[in-house]
């Protein structure tokens, strides 16, 4: 066997490869998150149980997080840094800086205090209801890297329905083998990224919003409402690292198919009204990384 053969088992028996791709906002990004309540509803509760029986009996929240008392390990859960990052969006509405509480229950109910507060200022007219970017504690936007993995398995279902396109590629069967494949095989490692830019706003500090008329069917007839999002601005850009089973298709050719994907990002950009808006469209730059040059979590350090 010749050694440029060697050298290509060798290679493809690594376990993992990593990536770095850099995004560019070529057209403004709009914020895709709900208010803090919504968000709880869809996604806290759904990882934990307990929770979730103490926001449908409100009454017995007490005794049914009894058992996370004394529990710090809870505020590192991906779920409740999730909630805490929107609430902090609502407290900047609010004009609150109020630490936000680690413990489940305290932090659920305070989210209640807020989302009253802001229903308030909404029946006032101070204020419209619009997603948002999630924030940071220092009230800075930052995105959830599942969003990029999301945009990965959108264009890889364009390529799947567009049979000609895929089978010159010589890519996806179907829409099915698309969500496997990129499921197993290509993970985001940072939880979250912080945009290099802040969101719009005007020169009283508040957000520009986003306007948009949207249509829904209710009881068999079309509506007709107005959608308010934030916005990030053009040339906002992101720095994201991925990991790619080694012996996958997407790390061959030097991660060509991840490539093919990424150029539908033009036409398929990322957040809301990405079709007919074109909202959230990008280019980019990819690159193949070490595993030392990735940043790590000094709670994993020395750990393979």
């Amino acid at each position: 066997m010749d050694s440029k053969k060697l050298s290509e088992i060798s290679e493809r028996k690594k376990m993992f490869k990593y990536i770095n791709i850099k995004y560019k906002l070529v057209a403004e990004q709009l914020g895709t998150c709900t208010e803090a309540s919504i968000y709880h509803e869809h996604v806290l509760k759904k990882a934990q149980k307990e929770i979730k029986k103490a926001n449908r009996m409100h009454k017995k929240a007490t005794k049914a997080f009894e058992k996370f008392n004394g529990c710090d390990e809870i505020s590192e859960i991906k779920e409740v840094v999730e909630l805490q990052s929107i609430i902090r969006s609502y407290q900047e509405c609010l004009g609150k800086k109020d630490p936000l509480p680690d413990n489940p229950e305290e932090l659920i109910a305070y989210s209640k205090v807020c989302e009253e507060e802001f229903d308030a200022m909404v029946a006032e007219g101070q204020q419209q209801k619009a997603t948002i970017f999630m924030k940071d504690e220092n009230g800075w936007p930052r995105i959830s890297t599942h969003m990029f993995l999301g945009n990965f398995k959108e264009n890889a279902k364009i390529i799947a329905n567009n049979s000609t396109l895929a089978k010159e590629k010589k890519m996806f069967k179907s829409k099915v083998s698309v969500q496997e494949m990129l499921t197993m095989d290509v993970k985001p490692i940072q939880p979250f990224v912080k945009p290099s830019e802040d969101i719009i706003k005007d020169d009283d500090g508040k957000p520009v919003i986003c306007e948009r008329p949207i249509r829904f069917e209710r009881m068999g007839k079309t509506e007709t409402a107005i959608a308010l999002s934030e916005q990030l601005p053009i040339g906002t850009e992101y720095s994201v690292d991925f990991r790619v089973r080694g012996d996958s298709p997407f790390a061959d050719n030097k991660f060509q198919i991840i490539k093919d994907l990424l150029e539908c990002g033009k036409n398929c950009g990322l957040g809301q009204w990405r079709g007919s808006g074109g909202k959230g469209a990008y280019m980019y730059k990819i690159k193949e990384i070490k595993k030392s040059e990735i940043k790590q979590d000094p709670r994993f350090a020395g750990w393979n």
